[in-house]
């Protein structure tokens, strides 16, 4: 993952041996004020400890469970989502699996029921979300990095047309990642707004197995 992996070592201290270096020289011999120094300093150490343990576990890279929900709040992207392997009763309409050619819905089934990823898998939409929601500009081989870098899928882009492509994947690709690179919602504020991070006005006109 391309995400940047922050480093606390700057703000990591031996906070005995800062005390024991600023300690006046008339005092290098007192071991029992030593030890009642240490004994203080010990505290700090803790809670100075715990600091940078608390900023690095709420990175991308070192989050996890309520710490990696709390970024998906922030970025907007939860840990549910449909997995289309599986036919959901009235899953939303999807290549392969539709309402139409799903079981019928009877009492008390339920309906598109969604899955909850993982943290492995939830970090990396998370990364995924980030770039969404910054990029705008783009070219074919960083789009290509992003996908391999999201999903794990290595797969070909051919423009078509001024931020028009058409999209190459495997045709072992699951239905699952085949939806995330091609779903998008239009509305009056954007036109096809996708679930991956394709650069601002980018439209996929098809998506071929090969």
């Amino acid at each position: 993952m391309s995400a940047i992996d922050i480093k606390t070592d700057s703000i990591r201290f031996d906070m005995r041996a800062i005390a024991m270096s600023r300690m006046l020289s008339q005092f290098y011999g007192k071991k029992i004020l030593q030890l009642l120094v240490q004994a203080y300093i010990d505290e700090v150490q803790e809670l100075s400890t715990a600091i940078a343990d608390l900023i690095e576990k709420r990175t991308l890279n070192k989050a996890e469970g309520t710490a990696l929900d709390t970024i998906g709040k922030i970025v907007g992207r939860s840990r549910e989502y449909y997995n289309y392997e599986v036919s959901y009763w009235f899953a939303p309409d999807t290549e392969g699996v539709s309402p139409d050619s799903g079981h019928w819905w009877c009492y008390p089934a339920e309906q598109a029921v969604g899955q909850t990823m993982d943290d492995v898998t939830y970090r990396k939409w998370l990364w995924m979300q980030i770039l969404e929601n910054h990029n705008l500009y783009s070219s074919t081989p960083e789009i290509e990095n992003n996908i391999l870098d999201g999903i794990g899928e290595t797969v070909g882009i051919q423009r078509t047309g001024m931020m028009e492509a058409d999209l190459y994947v495997s045709q072992n690709i699951s239905l699952t990642n085949k939806n995330l690179l091609t779903y998008n919602t239009n509305n009056t504020l954007t036109e096809n707004d996708y679930l991956f991070p394709y650069p601002a006005t980018t439209n996929i006109d098809q998506v071929e197995e090969v």
